[in-house]
């Protein structure tokens, strides 16, 4: 899925998404709504990751607050490679100068999301078409957001974010570099998108491409555009955790 946007489509003003891409729901009013591809730790992910403190599943629907959005799109990136956010707004809303300065995606007005992550540190941009449908007095507008991306020549990871802990918010990641700025650090094949954290210990680890990100879950699949995992893949990059250890008592995470 490297290097590719998800197809995404709204079907009689229901979002389709391809498997294993996370989604998150902005109605007018209320708390976010979003559906991540079932997977062990998911509650873990979304608290301790995310920063949640109380996530709900209500089916194979979390209810989250508000207030996380930034924080759960940067993260679901890092873990993903992408993430939907689909917003619903009045078709008389307008444009404001909080918008126009807006430093997330947590705003509703009718840029279709234009500005929105225009100041979001570096750490994700919209990739591909905003979609619109006309629900009468709503509208609902689809973004899909991945990784920024780097146009600078890529190079080798040398441990730059080494010690630190990982954290999904714009004050925490503060002189963190783009992970596009290296090369994968798994198969040195690729320039990297998302940067890698090890579940277990909570540290940064080193900046992978999509492909090596996503190789241990049973999410995405060839036929629904996953890239076939390279067979240059190295693990050693799990010892840029400072707790690291591949024996059975609290070892490192895949």
């Amino acid at each position: 899925m490297q290097g590719d946007v998800p197809e995404v489509r709204i079907v009689s003003g229901r979002l389709v998404t391809p498997p294993g891409v996370p989604m998150v729901w902005l109605p007018q009013d209320g708390q976010v709504i979003a559906k991540i591809p079932v997977r062990k730790g998911n509650r873990r992910w979304l608290h301790h990751t995310v920063r949640i403190r109380s996530p709900r599943l209500d089916g194979d629907r979390w209810t989250l607050p508000r207030s996380c959005l930034v924080r759960l799109v940067t993260a679901a990136i890092d873990r993903y490679g992408y993430i939907v956010v689909c917003r619903d707004m009045s078709t008389l809303s307008r444009c404001t100068r909080s918008c126009l300065e807006a430093t997330g995606v947590d705003c509703d007005c009718s840029c279709l999301g234009a500005h929105h992550g225009a100041d979001s540190s570096n750490w994700f941009e919209r990739v591909g078409d905003a979609m619109v449908a006309d629900l009468g007095e709503t509208k609902r507008t689809t973004i899909v957001y991945s990784a920024k991306t780097d146009d600078s020549e890529p190079v080798i990871y040398g441990g730059e974010l080494s010690r630190r802990h990982y954290r999904p918010d714009p004050a925490g990641r503060g002189g963190w570099p783009a992970a596009a700025r290296f090369m994968c650090a798994s198969c040195m094949s690729v320039r990297a998108r998302v940067w890698d954290h090890c579940h277990t210990h909570g540290f940064v680890r080193a900046p992978l491409c999509n492909t090596c990100n996503t190789r241990h879950w049973g999410g995405w699949q060839p036929q629904h555009g996953r890239a076939v995992p390279s067979s240059n893949l190295d693990t050693s990059y799990y010892r840029w955790c400072p707790l690291f250890s591949d024996e059975r008592e609290a070892p490192c995470s895949a």
